[in-house]
């Protein structure tokens, strides 16, 4: 099996990468309700999508009915930013400019995972890339990954339905951290974000990040061999396809 890897270059609205995200759920969950895998209806492989989005603020299920209208004008930031409502776990956190967001969509089952060890398998993930560019990053007992100095370099929440995984993780690799000013991000009073850049590992795209995190992923997850980098015509294909 292998994990495949669709890269979303430049910037993109986060609707766009949505749109994908929400197909790829669906041909999971089509797959569990018609479980006999054949030749004309192969289990879909597990799938990380990575991208950087627009200036844009998401509001996890805990805040979903927590914020004021106010609150939401000022997450606008004077038409500078973009808010939406997600499904993930957590509250309200940023995604921009030089943030690497991945979102891995797999059937946990078909891995050998659980509600929790996923979670930490997301955190292992990034806490290896890390290494890899220079960072040694931890987790705490609060989610996502941290610096010995306790700041979050990176955020985790994720939305499961029979088992099948979406949304994941964003990385700040080179983000204006002046974004995480207007918000508590992830609801932690105190706690400050940081970026790989800010620690000191210059240089690095949010593309080269995101590849990095794609072999670490596809060696941590039981019963995959490799990556194989797509194209977003294949998703889309499917997409025009189905429809």
């Amino acid at each position: 099996m292998h994990l495949r890897h669709l890269h979303l270059p430049g910037l993109t609205p986060y609707p766009r990468p949505s749109i994908l995200q929400n197909h790829l759920v669906s041909l999971h969950l089509s797959h569990l309700q018609n479980p006999t895998t054949t030749t004309a209806n192969p289990a879909p492989p597990p799938t990380l999508l990575t991208f950087q989005t627009t200036p844009t603020y998401t509001t996890g299920r805990r805040d979903l009915s927590r914020l004021t209208p106010d609150q939401k004008s000022h997450l606008l930031a004077n038409g500078r930013a973009e808010h939406y409502e997600a499904l993930r776990g957590g509250q309200t956190t940023f995604h921009g400019p030089g943030q690497l967001t991945a979102y891995l969509i797999l059937n946990l089952r078909a891995h050998s995972l659980t509600a929790r060890s996923y979670v930490q398998f997301l955190e292992d993930s990034v806490i290896a890339t890390c290494a890899r560019l220079g960072l040694k990053g931890y987790r705490t007992e609060n989610p996502g990954v941290w610096t010995e100095e306790g700041r979050k370099v990176a955020s985790v929440g994720v939305h499961l339905r029979r088992y099948v995984s979406s949304f994941g993780v964003g990385v700040n690799v080179s983000t204006d951290l002046a974004w995480f000013e207007r918000i508590v991000a992830c609801g932690l009073v105190g706690k400050k974000a940081t970026s790989l850049e800010a620690e000191g590992c210059r240089g690095r795209s949010v593309e080269e990040v995101g590849k990095a995190l794609a072999e670490v992923a596809a060696a941590g997850l039981d019963g995959v061999e490799e990556v194989r980098e797509v194209g977003e015509e294949e998703v889309v294909k499917g997409m025009v396809e189905k429809g």
